[in-house]
């Protein structure tokens, strides 16, 4: 059954987390994207990234909307964050600074945080998936052009480039087609290749937890039948007993008694 959740008090739950980040690297994007020209390869590499952020917004707030008990309540409380997850216009983005109030009042303690985490694992799971593959494309590709893009006998020199080329990497497939040659490339390089790797084990990690939960109600379920089996075999042997001792009374009382 799904939880759900206070429409008008924003839940501190990974996802809130995770968005909670993601809107301090969109508004340090998007001031970022004010002082460059719009013709320009980093522009349209941010730009991209940016829309990707957008896309995560959306699907945070409509899985929060989903699971909230008055969906009504939660559009007039959240229709600040639908409209700063606009793509395409940056400065809307702005808005997520009341997101970010929000979501900071609510950090009261580590141990909340811990708590939180710790109750909805499945969730913090896909956060921390969304949430490092969106710092490895941002991050890996603007780095990247940085070092490369100036490099003469680089051939990573476009914003398109650098994107392809992160995506190659994360994935651990290698086309080749695009490669560092400076030193600091191929360290960067080096460290997506790991993240890569750490990213692919999450993921391989949930599925096997969703794929294993129906076994575990499979076998919760047989243990409560065989519990309810054993716990019907003890009262009927029980039952039994008291009929054998009602049984023996009766036939004392109606033996005649001896001359």
């Amino acid at each position: 059954m799904t939880k759900k959740i206070d429409a008008v008090k924003h839940e501190l739950n990974p996802l809130s987390l995770m968005s909670l980040v993601l809107s301090f690297l969109s508004l340090a994007i998007v001031t970022t994207m004010i002082f460059l020209p719009k013709a320009s390869s980093a522009y349209h590499l941010l730009f991209g990234i940016d829309s990707f952020i957008c896309l995560l917004f959306w699907c945070q707030l409509l899985g929060d909307w989903s699971r909230s008990s008055n969906k009504r309540a939660y559009i007039k409380t959240h229709w600040v964050d639908f409209l700063a997850s606009i793509p395409v216009i940056e400065q809307l983005r702005f808005a997520r600074v009341l997101q970010i109030f929000r979501v900071l009042r609510l950090l009261n303690s580590s141990k909340q945080i811990l708590r939180q985490l710790r109750r909805n694992r499945r969730e913090t799971t896909i956060a921390g998936i969304f949430l490092l593959l969106t710092l490895l494309l941002s991050v890996g590709s603007s780095m990247m052009l940085i070092f490369e893009s100036h490099v003469p006998e680089s051939n990573i020199k476009e914003a398109g480039d650098a994107l392809w080329w992160v995506f190659v990497t994360i994935s651990t497939v290698g086309y080749g087609d695009h490669y560092p040659v400076t030193a600091m490339g191929k360290i960067l390089a080096a460290v997506i290749i790991i993240c890569g790797v750490g990213l692919f084990g999450m993921v391989a990690g949930l599925v096997s937890s969703v794929i294993a939960d129906p076994e575990q109600q499979k076998e919760k379920d047989a243990k409560r039948h065989a519990e309810e089996w054993r716990l019907m075999l003890d009262n009927q042997q029980r039952l039994i007993e008291r009929l054998e001792a009602i049984e023996k009374q009766l036939g004392e009382q109606k033996s005649p008694p001896a001359p």
